[in-house]
Parts: structure tokens; sequence; C-alpha cells
């Protein structure tokens, strides 16, 4: 009885975690679904963060990133792509360096772009400045 009840928590604790994460993963074919229909992001302002799981600035940033996710839930949607698993996608983009965002007002929008880790407030500044373009 002890242990079913162990197991339980841990599978609830899973659970509470992997619904507390704001931030969704897609692949190229979400970005493009986004980027030419606005079915993703619904036409909401959009953040992209093409990252990879090696990368020591894109392990910082992601935090961040999720603190923005909740701050701004309902009118900014947020999205993570690994360019490892998407390869073609960042090739296209010609993605030099990671962490990588692009800041949509909408899908059909020339996106704002930031390279590198930044902090809280400069993300913020930018999120700002497309939700009022």
């Amino acid at each position: 009885m002890k242990k079913s009840l162990l197991i339980l928590l841990a599978i609830f604790s899973l659970w509470n975690v992997a619904d507390a994460q704001k931030v969704k993963v897609v692949s190229h074919k979400e970005f493009y679904d986004y980027i030419s229909q606005g079915s993703v992001a619904s036409a909401k302002p959009a953040v992209f963060d093409f990252n990879a799981t090696w990368c020591g600035p894109c392990r910082m940033l992601a935090p961040i990133l999720e603190e923005l996710a909740a701050e701004y839930e309902g009118r900014v949607n947020f999205y993570s792509i690994d360019v490892d698993k998407n390869k073609e996608l960042a090739k296209q983009l010609e993605i030099q360096g990671i962490p990588y965002l692009l800041f949509f007002k909408n899908g059909t929008s020339e996106p704002e772009e930031m390279v590198g880790l930044s902090d809280k407030e400069e993300l913020k500044a930018m999120i700002d400045k497309i939700l009022t373009k």
C-alpha cells in the first residue's frame, strides 16, 4: 500500500511539472504553419526560441522564458525549437548562433530578432514592443 502511494505521488508530481511548462516545443512544420497561416498561435504574438540541449546559454534562458510565458499568458504564445532536431529550418533561417529568438506580432509580419543570452528585462522590452507595434 505504501509503495503504491509513493508511485502515485511520483506520477502526480511529474504531471504537475509537465503541466507547469508554458513554452511549447514545436517542430519546423508548426513554425511554418504559424508564419503562413497564424494557425499555431491563433493570431497572437509569438516568441520562437531556437535552441539546443547542449547549449549552456539556451539552458539559462529557458527558465526566463517560462517566467515570461506565465506573465504574458493569454497575450503572447511562447515556442521552443531544437535546432538539432530541425536542422533544415535552422539552415533556411541562416541561424548562426543560439539562443536565437524571433518575436512575431503575427505570423505574417516581419519578426524582430535577438541572438544570444538576454536578461528578463531586455526580453520584456522586446515583447512589449511587439504588443504595441
